[in-house]
This record gives structure tokens, sequence and C-alpha cells, in this order.
């Protein structure tokens, strides 16, 4: 009797200890889960981005291919004695408003993708930013002690 007693509490403790471990299996894979799911993000982000500047530097190339062909003219040979037109301040100015168009939608990409960012990842860019632990855990609302645990396990 007392024999049955022990093996069903070993029994009991060893269900238990194999629970622990199923559950410990299932949190590692849904961590990889979700990085594997993050670095998708990244590399999708990366190729959209490759793929917007490549069609920018097809559309101006195939503007100065125009360009060139109206060069050629009849004698299809290229001119270069023609004079460029000269720049006025209108032409300086829309350029200028597009580059600061340009910058600020950069910078607003960046502000909304630094905050879909995980904290870690938030973390390593201030760090490169040169930002101390303190002034990271102001930044993003969490605890200094929170940051360095975060840091330090991720290394």
């Amino acid at each position: 009797m007392v024999i049955n007693f022990a093996l069903g509490l070993l029994a009991i403790f060893l269900v238990i200890i194999l629970y622990i471990k199923f559950s410990a299996v299932q949190r590692l894979e849904q961590d990889y889960r979700k990085l594997l799911k993050e670095a998708e993000e990244t590399i999708g982000s990366y190729v959209y981005e490759l793929k917007e500047e490549n069609e920018a530097f097809l559309s101006k190339f195939k503007e100065r291919q125009t360009v060139v062909k109206e060069q050629e003219g009849s004698t299809g040979e290229i001119s270069f004695d023609k004079k460029e037109p000269e720049i006025t301040q209108d032409d300086i100015n829309s350029l200028l408003s597009e580059s600061i168009d340009a910058a600020s939608m950069d910078n607003n990409k960046k502000a909304i993708a630094f905050e879909e960012l995980s904290t870690y990842d938030q973390v390593a860019i201030l760090l490169e930013e040169g930002y101390t632990m303190e002034e990271i855990a102001k930044k993003l609302n969490k605890g200094k002690t929170e940051i360095e645990l975060l840091w330090k396990i991720r290394q």
C-alpha cells in the first residue's frame, strides 16, 4: 500500500515535470515564430524599399534617354555644344521643397517604424545613438532594470 502511494506520487511528480518542460518548449516555439515574423517583415520592407528605388532609377533613366534622343536630332549624333538653360530661382525652390518633403517623409517613416520595432531593437538603436540606459528607460517608459536585463539577456 505504501509502495502504491509512493508510485502514485512519483507518477504525479513526473507528469508535472513533463508539463513544465512542454510549456517551456511551447514558449520557445512562440519566440521563434515571433523572431521569424520580425525577420520576414524586415526583409520585406527592405525589398519594398529596394523596389521603389529601382522604379525611381528606371523612370529617371527613361527621362534621360528621351532627352538624349531629342539631342541627337536629325544627324544621329549627340550634340555636346548645346548650352543648358539657366537655372531660375523657381527651379531651386522647387528642388529644395522636394528634398525637404522627401526628408520629412523619411523621418516620419523612421518614427513610425521605430515605434513598431521590438523593445530590444529600440534599445539597440538608442544605444547606437549614444543614449545611456537611464535615458533609454525614460524614453521608452520602462524601468532601468528592465532595459538592462533585456539588453543582457539578448546579448
